[in-house]
């Protein structure tokens, strides 16, 4: 996202996916928005109405609660595991040797094996260099002798949310915040304000 986005949530309040003014501003003209959050960041000047003169106005606060069936909670149980996703959980950080490294020289690995048994799940899988995935081929981490300098985990939905926009407002990333497990690496990156 190159620019400052609204966050949408589900009528319960669980964010759902990042939407732009457009979008915000069209749910509100359909009256889907159930509750919102923040500072107005859009104002949108509609036409004249013709019996009283107004002009028709529109504004959207950062965040919104949207009404309606794009936002079934059940839509969004769990968060794919694309490699995209995995290097962002792993920010850019191989499981064995640490390096960070750019998407390209980056692979997943599978700790256990999908030829021994291991599933292709978040739990089992974490960000390698081509160089320590390669090294480690087929092999369980005992069998290479290899260990992994961080655990892998199943990232929530407000992780995954955090680690998909570069652009987040104050009010936003608080929201946002409150549904990320201690053990996320985004933490030490705020700590060190890598975010």
């Amino acid at each position: 996202m190159a620019t400052s986005s609204i966050l949408a949530l589900d009528v319960a309040g669980t964010p759902r996916k990042w939407i732009d003014y457009d979008t915000a501003v069209c749910y509100h003209a359909k009256d889907l928005v159930a509750w919102s959050l923040g500072e107005k960041v859009v104002l949108y000047r509609g036409g004249y109405n013709k019996a009283t003169n107004e002009r028709s106005i529109i504004e959207s606060p950062s965040i919104i609660a949207v009404k309606g069936t794009d936002f079934i909670p059940a839509k969004f149980a769990k968060v794919a595991l694309t490699n995209r996703a995995l290097f962002a959980r792993d920010r850019q950080l191989c499981a064995y040797c640490g390096k960070r490294l750019e998407s390209r020289h980056l692979s997943r690995d599978h700790i256990v094996p999908i030829s021994r048994g291991g599933l292709n799940k978040w739990t089992n899988v974490v960000t390698a260099c081509r160089r320590c995935n390669t090294h480690k081929n087929d092999q369980t981490l005992d069998e290479c002798g290899m260990k992994l300098i961080y655990v892998p985990y199943v990232p929530s939905h407000h992780e995954n949310l955090i680690l998909q926009n570069r652009h987040i407002l104050v009010d936003q990333m608080e929201y946002l915040l409150t549904g990320v497990p201690k053990h996320s690496r985004i933490w030490e990156d705020l700590k060190n304000k890598v975010i």
